[in-house]
């Protein structure tokens, strides 16, 4: 019986998903392929920098640069909008939460998944671009990065339900949730830099961010020998099981006064 209701549940989301893909393609190309557009841009503008600038100073060699900055800009933009569609979803799932079997999380949960499948593709086609062009295997651990960008956008998962909940109650959190997402995490991530760059008087004030372990612990999938002092699985994991938990049990709490909002 348990078992047939999370089957159900699970093609719920799937189906959530599915529809959320239609919803961006009726909007023309760019609804879809839009997502890609920010972090390819970033990765141009700072890849230029490398190329004519800095001499190759903004990433070590232990991985292709471009793969590098890959990463570092495709996991965190991943992390936002996960994190930022959780933040505003429950209004978009108006329509959906009319039928009974459908709740907001369901709603949040598809768009998640969605999300994470457009963000895979992009990362598997710099993968696939690196493997060409430079013809040798890329990633040393694929079942290690499969983890790592999974528990990255369950991460996110868990920072958008736990902001969702509490800036329904305190709208100023939302708010300055959002400004964290997109300009506070943005610097201090590993987006830019290795954590083994960082002097270590700086280095464990960075060490706080467990997007930053997210991100640093993918690279070191792709390449054993990158160097990553500070950086911790645990934390990583244990990080993202306490914010899905939390952001679980005040849902649960919370969910009847969301619904109740959108009436």
């Amino acid at each position: 019986m348990i078992f047939q209701k999370l089957l159900l549940q699970v093609r719920i989301v799937n189906a959530i998903a599915r529809r959320e893909l239609q919803m961006r393609a009726a909007k023309g190309p760019m609804g879809v392929a839009g997502v890609f557009v920010e972090p390819l841009f970033f990765i141009a503008i700072f890849m230029s920098f490398r190329l004519f600038g800095t001499q190759g100073s903004l990433q070590p060699d232990y991985i292709n640069p471009v793969m590098w900055m890959a990463i570092g800009f495709v996991g965190f933009f991943m992390f936002s909008e996960v994190a930022l569609k959780a933040l505003g979803g429950v209004k978009k799932s108006t329509k959906l939460t009319y039928y009974s079997r459908i709740r907001p999380i369901d709603y949040l949960l598809g768009s998640a998944v969605l999300d994470t499948q457009v963000f895979s593709l992009l990362i598997l086609a710099f993968i696939l671009g690196s493997f060409l062009y430079e013809w040798k295997p890329i990633v040393e651990e694929p079942g290690l990065a499969v983890f790592y960008f999974i528990m990255l956008s369950l991460l996110a998962f868990g920072v958008g339900l736990v902001t969702l909940i509490i800036g329904h109650r305190l709208p100023f959190v939302a708010s300055l949730a959002r400004t964290a997402v997109r300009r506070l995490l943005l610097f201090t991530s590993c987006i830019f830099f290795s954590i083994s760059t960082i002097p270590n008087i700086f280095r464990g004030w960075i060490l706080w961010n467990p997007l930053a372990h997210g991100i640093e612990l993918l690279r070191h999938s792709f390449n054993h020998d990158y160097p990553i002092p500070g950086v911790s699985a645990a934390y990583l994991i244990g990080s993202t099981v306490f914010l899905l938990g939390f952001g679980f049990v005040i849902y649960g709490n919370n969910e009847s006064l969301l619904l109740s909002d959108e009436e």
